[in-house]
């Protein structure tokens, strides 16, 4: 998509708006910019590089009857020092964002192409990388999701179709649900699944079943310090139809610890130890004619969990707060992975602002937060 007809598009836009009295007009915009240097020389299973990014996605909409909203927005990302297919370095990428959103205080459903962070589900890194959170953060798809505040609960269902089956490219989707329930104070029970399916294209025909589940229960505590410990399983069938039709069920378990305090330190632990989760990774469809499985794309999750060590821990300590009514959130710190082979370090900077307006007959309604 050309700059030209995302200016053009958000214009027509904007003036449909202002025709239809009965809506409101909501604006906004979203920026992060995120400095990640990995240094995993003495590790088997990830590799060393720095990224360097920042993105801008300013949107603007109608909302009526304060449920519904109609979304376009435009995101834009650059990589710093990167050149895009047009070999100049004004930006990386444009893509679209255009939804429809209905939301009360407990049921939310979109359409569309809509940012990820629309989720609630706690998907660990096992499923979605912090580069994958990072660098691919729409959906494409549908989101539902029902809340009860109270207590804490909710339950989402989606799913992301992230490619079409074509000589170029693979057909992909990725079905994602999660839930959380608060039991006696403090304890919760949870889960999180997502079934990805990897087909082929006209010119690689090799498909694949990829599932993930993990269940989970937990206990927590809040106020000026805050506590939260979690043990989970982590079981990921799978099978590679074009190569051979056993299903591979890789497992283990997860403990995770997170400790906040309310001027923003935060330490957290995340221990996972069992087999391999991604042992598709790096297969040979056939060895005689040279050919690979195709694989590269297939797992989402972190690197880290196809350690044949049988153990990987990562730790992070940093500062992570959020300012001016949560719209600016910053977020610094030191990694460090084991995965058996060695220990590697991650240092990650990152800086995100939110903002959101919805502008009335009575003058604009602030909406502050990361939706």
């Amino acid at each position: 998509m050309s700059f030209r007809k995302v200016i053009l598009s958000a214009a027509v836009l904007v003036a449909a708006t202002g025709a239809v009295r009965a809506q409101e007009v909501l604006a906004g915009a979203d920026f992060d910019t995120r400095f990640d240097n990995r240094e995993y020389a003495n590790n088997d299973f990830n590799e060393s590089q720095t990224l360097f990014s920042a993105r801008l996605t300013p949107y603007v909409g109608i909302e009526w009857e304060r449920k519904n909203r109609l979304v376009f927005g435009v995101e834009m990302l650059q990589h710093f020092g990167q050149y895009n297919a047009q070999g100049d370095r004004f930006l990386t990428d444009i893509k679209p964002l255009m939804y429809y959103q209905f939301r009360t205080a407990a049921v939310q459903a979109n359409a569309g192409i809509f940012n990820r962070k629309e989720l609630m589900g706690d998907y660990s890194r096992a499923f979605f990388s912090d580069s994958t959170a990072f660098y691919h953060n729409r959906m494409a798809g549908f989101l539902g999701r029902y809340v009860s505040w109270r207590d804490k609960t909710y339950i989402e269902l989606a799913i992301d179709w992230e490619g079409m089956y074509s000589e170029q490219s693979r057909e992909m989707f990725r079905i994602l649900s999660a839930g959380h329930y608060t039991t006696l104070p403090g304890f919760y029970v949870g889960y999180a699944f997502s079934m990805f399916h990897f087909a082929g294209s006209k010119l690689n025909e090799n498909v694949t079943d990829n599932l993930l589940l993990n269940p989970y229960v937990g206990w927590e505590r809040g106020e000026r310090i805050g506590l939260d410990i979690r043990a989970g399983a982590l079981f990921a069938p799978q099978r590679a139809r074009s190569v051979d039709h056993e299903w591979k069920k890789p497992w283990g378990g997860q403990l995770d610890v997170v400790l906040t305090t309310w001027w923003g330190l935060k330490v957290e632990n995340n221990l996972y130890l069992g087999e391999n989760l991604q042992p598709l990774r790096n297969l040979v469809a056939n060895p005689t004619l040279g050919l690979t499985y195709g694989a590269d794309g297939l797992y989402a999750g972190e690197s880290f969990y196809a350690t044949t060590e049988h153990i990987y821990n990562r730790t992070w300590v940093g500062f992570d707060r959020r300012f001016f009514h949560d719209t600016l959130q910053v977020e610094a710190g030191m990694v460090f992975h084991y995965d058996g082979t060695g220990l590697g370090t991650q240092q990650v900077v990152q800086l995100s602002v939110a903002i959101d307006k919805v502008f009335h007959r009575g003058g604009p309604r602030h909406r502050h937060g990361i939706r």
